[in-house]
Order: C-alpha cells, then sequence, then structure tokens
C-alpha cells in the first residue's frame, strides 16, 4: 500500500517493485517451510506429511522464477531444474487432492 501512496509524489518502477515483492513471497515461504519443518509435529498424521511436502514445494519454484527474473532467464540447467520442481509440484497436489477426496468420503460415510 506504502508503494502505491508513494506512487503519487514519485515515480515507482512496478517491474521492480514487483521483483523486490518476489523475492519476499519466497523468503517468507521458506521460512514458514523451516518453522513448520523443525517446530511442528507434520509426521503425526497423513494430512501433516502432504501439507509439508506441498509446502516445501512452493519455496523452491519462487526461488526458481526469484533466480530467472533478476539473473537470467536461461541458467544452466533451468529446464531440468523446471522439470524436477514442477512435477515435484505436481506429485504433491495430486496426492493432496486424493487425500481430502479420501477424507471427505470418510467424513460423508461417518455422517450418514
Amino acid at each position: 500500500m506504502a508503494t502505491f501512496i508513494a506512487d503519487i509524489w514519485a515515480p515507482i518502477d512496478y517491474r521492480v517493485a514487483a521483483n523486490v515483492s518476489l523475492i519476499y513471497v519466497a523468503a517468507l515461504t521458506t521460512i514458514f517451510v523451516l518453522l513448520y519443518g523443525i517446530r511442528s509435529n507434520w509426521r503425526a498424521n497423513q494430512v501433516g506429511r502432504t501439507l509439508f511436502a506441498k509446502s516445501v514445494v512452493l519455496p523452491f519454484v519462487l526461488w526458481q522464477i526469484v533466480l530467472a527474473t533478476w539473473w537470467d532467464t536461461d541458467f544452466p540447467y533451468r529446464q531440468q531444474v523446471q522439470f524436477i520442481i514442477y512435477s515435484l509440484g505436481a506429485v504433491a497436489y495430486v496426492t493432496m487432492t486424493v487425500l481430502l477426496w479420501r477424507e471427505q468420503q470418510s467424513d460423508r460415510s461417518e455422517k450418514k
């Protein structure tokens, strides 16, 4: 919000501002994963394990985007890195979707 207000008095380069915000998002998701992984009992159940796996993938996606944004879109092994990260994300979300569906089915059958 402060950036939009500052734009009234000073020219703002929103491309740079967005790229800096991307670094913040990547850093904060990384901090979340570290705190969740170290301080939470995510191993206690399947939901916790699945959430942790998904949470680990997101910072990798974001840091890969940060690298491409600030350094070079064709950094070494970029295509291989993208393939691994995006494939892990797809596997994590398939797992989460199946788990969610099973939990919902279980809840519905318990209500009957």
